[in-house]
Formats: structure tokens, sequence, C-alpha cells
């Protein structure tokens, strides 16, 4: 009985953490949600960085294209600033 209820609990997490791996993937521009699946950090403080002053040391550069209000994050500069690489 124990270990049916551990293989199902194994098969889920799996399953779990194979489609967080989807989510993530090598595009140049990544969204705050992708930025929290690297890097663990909630994707609204990653926002909420991306609004403060240069200058400031928790600033997180973003881009936004085209007017479109939503924030894009160049990967290398999210893998550099959290060490990532």
């Amino acid at each position: 009985m124990k270990t049916d209820t551990l293989q199902r609990i194994e098969k889920k997490l799996d399953l779990l953490l194979n489609s967080k791996k989807h989510r993530i993937n090598d595009k140049k521009y990544i969204t705050a949600r992708e930025v929290e699946d690297l890097t663990g950090l909630n994707h609204r403080t990653v926002l909420n960085r991306s609004n403060l002053d240069q200058d400031h040391p928790r600033f997180i550069p973003s881009i936004q294209f085209g007017g479109s209000r939503r924030k894009y994050f160049e990967r290398t500069v999210i893998e550099r600033i959290f060490k990532l690489r």
C-alpha cells in the first residue's frame, strides 16, 4: 500500500516538473512568469523591480514591444543578473 502511494506521488511530481520544463525554452525575450520559472522569484516581484529607478541595485531591465503593456526580459540579462550560467 505504501509503495503504491509513493509511486503515485513520484508520477505526479514527474508530471509537474516536466510540464514546468516545457514552459521554458530558448527564446531571446521571456515574460515575467518565465523569469519566475528560471529564478524562483515571484513574477510580480520581477515586474515591480522592472519599475524601479535604473540606479536602484534591484532594478531589472525590461522591454515593451509595439506599445503593448506586456513586459519582456532579455534572457541573457536575466541569466547574468541571477548568475544562472
